[in-house]
């Protein structure tokens, strides 16, 4: 099946400013015992996890930049014959002049045209937090020189220079022009502990650095460094990629840096990710099971299970901010990366610099809202594909199929959406008592069809994928495109085995950001009202304590932070009107109760809303992050 092809450009949007363009309501709540959770904790995680412009990447083209070698240099011979030195003459002063000006601008050409591209300058801006050296092509054997560190922050101890002056260099890899490995401390409450490893990716700037911008594609359990090449690729703007190195890292737990695990056997990850959804008669058997998992990835991940909370990934970042020369953090993230964002400025307000979260969740946020938010998001999101869906009957469910899926005409004729979305509720009450076959000879259950389906809901532009599963149901009998919609929100390829780690780590982050309780009656109400609010998805979302207290997390160097961020530089808050995993109420949340927050609406659809083909908000978002110029008052797009 062919990969949907890149958002097409939008006509060009004028943004509205001033309170009536964003009404915000109710006042900046305050900061809860427990941080907010980006993925309702189901013991079989059974529930969305919002990465940056969909729950995660449908396939791309792979994408490597060509590299730019330094031409050698021509040794001078050493047998060349010495003539006598004739007597010296004084140059005169006019013509010493003249050559120090023509030596200056063969330089300065020299650095535009990227001749000398790897030779960089120090700027530093009044009202600009950034100071680089771009240092790109100087490399040596292979690699690239590491700029001198950054001041540590005076609220870490100094117990912890070893860590923000350790030495590090940036080598070729395929995520990015380099990468880098860096060292942390797994407890940043203990200086002594175990060293863990962070992996890092690198994009320089197309043009000449002004600095360096961190951006993290959200999860919690996505790998910043696998996506770089896409963000670069597809989402990047000219001006931003012209402008800063671009560095995107695996979070602690993730992919590359050290990650949590819980075994190596497929089945176990079935076993317990695919879990038919927790009722009040299975709960006993649920327990068990999730107890058998939680063993496992202790078992498997002792070092690092406990401390890879997003406190812990926000001083991973700090320390980075150093490592990279940087006095103060550029930062975009997308979706649960605006956890970290936010997160970061709560602990480090001197150290914010120029800060855009998109996708925004409000990290006051308590778990049990959250949760229900997200479901009654998605089911939002259902309603209005199937609306659009039903308008465009007879056009391919609202695709021109211009990307190659074979999508066929809306497949819920004659109906209403209220009526076609009870058709997809039957659908996956059927798959709980026989699941649907596929061509390939595997079954789907409903927790499996769940993520078929919300897989396309992350952006409009692969509701045609949805379109041409609920055909396939419909008129076969069959749930193809919905396995392969599964397979790839899961990681999971067509041999059965998962290709990362991202479900495990998404457990155990969301396991420690939002600490279990063991208050069944409470999550029995939770439970009623995911199931009256959200229809179709709530029911997956509930019992999320379950999972969690099976883990059995120390949390005790997690603290309670003020996420006002007091003293911090304008921080962009960035929601979509129409955003199913992280709902835009979230977004004016927290656009409220931080002390500097802005907020830029996006009336659309879809999981967040910078891209290069949206000119309104990236018009905004690129304004503040290239030249510090963030808006005054609450911005509109769309």
């Amino acid at each position: 099946m062919s990969a949907p092809t890149p958002q097409q450009p939008q006509q060009p949007q004028q943004p509205s400013y001033g309170p009536s363009a964003s009404p915000r309501s109710g006042q900046s709540p305050q900061s809860p015992e427990q941080p907010y959770t980006t993925q309702p904790n189901g013991p079989h995680v059974q529930t969305p996890r919002p990465y940056g412009q969909t729950a995660r990447p449908m396939p791309q083209t792979s994408f490597a930049p060509p590299t730019s070698p330094v031409p050698p240099v021509s040794p001078i011979s050493s047998t060349a014959a010495v003539p006598p030195t004739p007597p010296r003459r004084r140059m005169p002063t006019w013509l010493v002049i003249v050559i120090a000006l023509i030596v200056a601008i063969a330089l300065n050409i020299a650095i535009i045209f990227g001749i000398t591209k790897g030779v960089g300058a120090l700027i530093r801006s009044a009202g600009e937090h950034v100071s680089s050296i771009h240092i790109d092509d100087m490399t040596v054997h292979g690699t690239t020189p590491a700029p001198a560190p950054a001041a540590r922050p005076d609220s870490v101890g100094a117990a912890f220079d070893k860590y923000y002056t350790q030495g590090y260099s940036w080598k070729p890899c395929d995520q990015g022009d380099a990468c880098a490995t860096f060292k942390a401390p797994s407890d940043w409450s203990d200086p002594n502990s175990s060293p863990i490893e962070l992996h890092a990716a690198i994009h320089f700037a197309d043009d000449m650095a002004m600095g360096t911008v961190f951006v993290n594609p959200g999860g919690p359990g996505a790998s910043g460094a696998d996506w770089l090449n896409d963000f670069v690729k597809y989402t990047a703007t000219d001006d931003l990629r012209g402008s800063y190195d671009i560095i995107a890292f695996d979070p602690r737990g993730v992919a590359d840096s050290t990650p949590v695990t819980c075994g190596d056997d497929p089945k176990l990850l079935d076993e317990y990710f695919l879990a038919d959804p927790i009722t009040d008669d299975n709960i006993d058997q649920s327990r068990a099971l999730a107890d058998r998992f939680g063993a496992a990835c202790r078992a498997s991940s002792s070092g690092i299970i406990d401390h890879v909370d997003t406190q812990s990934v926000a001083r991973d970042l700090d320390m980075m901010r150093a490592l990279a020369g940087q006095n103060y953090l550029n930062y975009l993230g997308f979706s649960y990366g605006t956890y970290i964002g936010s997160t970061y400025a709560a602990l480090f307000p001197k150290q914010t610099g120029r800060i855009v979260l998109d996708g925004a969740i409000n990290p006051a946020e308590d778990a049990s809202t959250s949760t229900i938010e997200q479901a009654v998001g998605f089911e939002n999101a259902l309603t209005s594909y199937l609306d659009y869906c039903l308008k465009h009957d007879g056009t391919n469910g609202g695709s021109d199929d211009s990307d190659g899926n074979g999508s066929s005409a809306c497949p819920f004729k004659g109906m209403d959406a209220a009526g076609a979305k009870q058709r997809i509720q039957s659908w996956l009450s059927e798959a709980d008592r026989r699941p649907w076959p596929t061509s390939s000879g595997k079954t789907m259950n409903s927790v499996t069809m769940m993520y078929g389906i919300i897989m396309p809901l992350y952006s409009q532009e692969n509701w045609s994928y949805l379109t041409k599963a609920f055909g396939e149901l419909a008129s076969e009998g069959k749930a193809d495109t919905l396995l392969f919609l599964a397979d790839t929100y899961l990681g999971r390829a067509p041999n059965g085995t998962y290709t990362d780690n991202s479900m495990e780590a998404n457990l155990a982050v969301n396991c420690l950001d939002a600490p279990a309780t063991s208050d069944m009656d409470k999550e029995a109400e939770i439970a009623k009202e995911l199931n009256d609010r959200a229809p179709t998805f709530g029911r997956f979302m509930a019992y999320g304590n379950i999972g969690c207290e099976a883990l059995r997390q120390d949390r005790s160097h997690i603290e309670r932070l003020d996420y006002s961020a007091p003293g911090a530089d304008p921080i962009l808050v960035v929601g979509t009107t129409g955003d199913p995993a992280t709902p835009y109420q979230s977004a004016v949340n927290l656009a409220n109760l931080l002390s500097s927050g802005v907020l830029l609406t996006y009336k659309g659809e879809g999981h967040t809303a910078y891209s290069r083909t949206n000119s309104c908000v990236a018009d905004v978002v690129d304004d503040y992050l290239t030249k510090g110029e963030a808006p005054t008052q609450d911005v509109t797009c769309g």
